[in-house]
């Protein structure tokens, strides 16, 4: 081995291993496809209102096409080499056990007719394809669907609309697909409580245009094979965003214009407030959508849309439409961002800076079993498994339950208490077993010119200089503007899984105003990880129909989030949240002014209180698995 080589090897770091090894599996899946399926290249599947959808047909090599389950996915990307590098290892699975695959491209996307619009035909397209593939000659009559991030969207409403041949169903991070569902009314991770998420300025400047070249709808499938050896439809050159400096830009409604974007539904999205009636109009899945087949959820605690993921599953389990999907909701939850489940874990797996040790997971064959199950009618136990799989931080584990949330958590409150200077890390911010024995507050002054940096979290899409992930908070605890609040070193390892929850007690000088809450875990050498993180804007704490403004002097109860997750507190460690206004450019700053927000750009600065007694007991309720809790 010469020197250099060896000097690659000494330094390269485990996430570098991960990637290496993650991208020698997708050429050797891409090797393998190439050569053993058949193609069929830009077959034209008509809608019921006449337009036609792009799509291309992988058959397995020197088999009969007959009597063929088949695997959809449903997506606005690229198809080569975008979707079929994405889902290489998948496509390889599915073509070696004798299952054809199509990779269709949603409406007005690519070759595909009609004008792009965000979901809009998730439900009735979605219907559709799968009934058309069903009733294909070289089909068994069942489809399933598979996808991550957009292509797993998709599927939500179109279980919702119950095709007779969609057989089952396999969503990846796909929060962005679900409207309203439990304590969620995210439409479509727009929103967390009622706060927009400022990742989909990055996402509608690169992806999400509404418009493309097109060519006329009366070419023949042969022309356009043709033509697709020249023109993919693909944009030639994105120039750069500038996102990470353009979006402090206000009012925020001007943004996509600054960038110079091309238009999309951004343009429109970003001027609605959560109760306007228009989102009616997006293919979201959510309440009321009764699902009519089985679902394999796989979902990640550091993705954008594992709250509105974890309700909707839980409310399927409840009100799918028959017994057969009811019975067979299952999930699986993994300690990493978003959509890079199983292609970053290893023996030591490092999700921003933290080490979650040895989180692999056979994703492939599992949802290979999955699809044997209900695709081909194989007896091979997938179905008798534990029904949720989620990774447990800190204990870093593979954890079972039979339910979401687990039966087996009680919550267990935390409440907040200081001698008055929460402020900082540095301050004397507690949580405590037991309600604080006197009236207490913190105070900290909001400033929407300097609002409190994103570090990691539960973001995805952004800018190469803000990924999600755990990080270290240590300079964010710095701030004065950051309430900070631990139990001391606990003496027993306190473990939870589930939905946390939180309810402040605030009072304001403005009349509207944001809470932001983190829960974290505090190494004995003061380190301390970000779990999850929420947002609530105050105008919205009673409910989504209409703002209710704040009374100066007056003090208000505030219920935030729930944030989501799993972790084991080791001996040793501290629990700890953090309480601000703000959390930038994770979430759009609030102006505090009581408008719109989305066309402002004067700010009001906003002398915020978090009140702490028996009368205003800000707390925060934990889904604690067992074990001991100390008192």
């Amino acid at each position: 081995m010469n020197l250099t080589l060896l000097l690659i090897v000494t330094v390269a770091t485990p996430v570098q291993i991960q990637a290496q090894n993650d991208a020698r599996s997708t050429a050797d899946a891409l090797t393998y496809i190439a050569a053993h399926a058949d193609r069929e290249e830009k077959v034209m599947i008509p809608m019921r209102d006449g337009i036609r959808l792009s799509a291309l047909i992988l058959f397995p090599k020197d088999r009969p096409r007959q009597n063929l389950p088949t695997v959809l996915f449903r997506s606005p990307y690229l198809i080569e080499p975008g979707e079929m590098h994405r889902f290489a290892r998948y496509l390889r699975s599915f073509l070696e056990n004798g299952y054809a695959a199509v990779i269709q491209n949603v409406r007005g996307r690519y070759f595909s007719e009609g004008t792009y619009t965000y979901l809009v035909g998730s439900g009735k397209d979605g219907y559709d394809t799968v009934e058309w593939i069903a009733h294909r000659e070289w089909s068994n009559g069942k489809v399933g669907t598979l996808g991550c991030s957009s292509t797993a969207e998709e599927q939500h409403k179109l279980n919702g609309t119950q095709p007779p041949s969609l057989a089952a169903t396999v969503p990846m991070g796909s929060g962005a697909g679900i409207g309203k569902t439990g304590p969620y009314n995210e439409m479509g991770n727009f929103y967390r409580g009622g706060v927009i998420q400022a990742f989909w300025f990055s996402w509608y400047y690169e992806a999400g245009y509404t418009y493309r070249p097109s060519f006329p709808s009366n070419l023949s499938r042969e022309i356009l094979i043709r033509l697709g050896r020249f023109w993919n439809l693909q944009p030639e050159t994105v120039p750069p965003s500038g996102i990470d400096a353009l979006i402090w830009t206000l009012p925020i409604n001007r943004i996509m214009e600054r960038m110079g974007a091309t238009p999309s539904d951004m343009d429109d999205f970003v001027n609605r407030l959560p109760n306007d009636p228009k989102w009616k109009n997006v293919d979201f899945g959510g309440e009321g959508d009764r699902f009519g087949a089985p679902m394999l959820m796989i979902n990640s605690w550091y993705d954008v849309s594992i709250g509105p993921n974890v309700a909707l599953y839980e409310y399927q389990t409840k009100n799918a439409a028959n017994q057969n999907a009811r019975d067979n909701m299952f999930m699986v939850i993994a300690p990493t961002t978003h959509c890079t489940q199983g292609t970053v874990e290893s023996e030591r797996t490092v999700v921003g800076e933290r080490d979650m040790g040895d989180a692999r997971f056979d994703y492939v064959g599992l949802v290979q079993k999955w699809f044997d199950r209900f695709l081909k009618g194989v007896d091979n136990g997938v179905t008798s498994q534990p029904k949720i799989r989620a990774y447990m931080m800190g204990s870093n584990q593979w954890r079972s339950y039979d339910t979401w949330p687990p039966k087996e958590a009680r919550y267990v409150a935390y409440y907040l208490d200081s001698d008055g200077d929460a402020n900082s890390r540095t301050g004397n911010g507690r949580l405590t077993l037991a309600r604080p024995p006197r009236d207490g507050s913190d105070t900290f002054v909001y400033d929407p010119m300097h609002p409190v940096q994103s570090l990691g979290g539960s973001i995805c899409c952004f800018s190469p200089s803000f990924q999600g992930g755990s990080f270290d908070q240590a300079d964010v605890e710095t701030r004065y503007d950051v309430l900070v609040y631990s139990t001391p070193p606990l003496e027993n390892t306190v473990e939870i899984t589930g939905p946390v929850k939180v309810s402040l007690y605030i009072s304001s000088s403005a009349k509207d105003t944001d809470l932001t809450v983190k829960l974290l875990d505090v190494y004995p050498d003061g380190k301390a990880y970000n779990l999850d993180e929420s947002i609530h804007r105050v105008r919205w704490r009673d409910g989504w129909e209409k703002p209710v403004f704040m009374e100066r002097g007056r003090v208000y109860k505030v219920d935030v989030g729930p944030l989501v997750t799993s972790n084991a507190f080791l001996s040793g460690h501290r629990i700890r949240i953090e309480v601000s206004s703000s959390n930038f450019p994770r979430f759009e700053r609030n102006l505090n002014t009581g408008g719109n927000n989305y066309d402002e750009k004067d700010p009001v600065v906003a002398n915020n209180v978090i009140h702490h007694s028996r009368a205003y007991p800000s707390v925060v309720a934990l889904p604690v698995l067992g074990g001991a809790v100390e008192r």
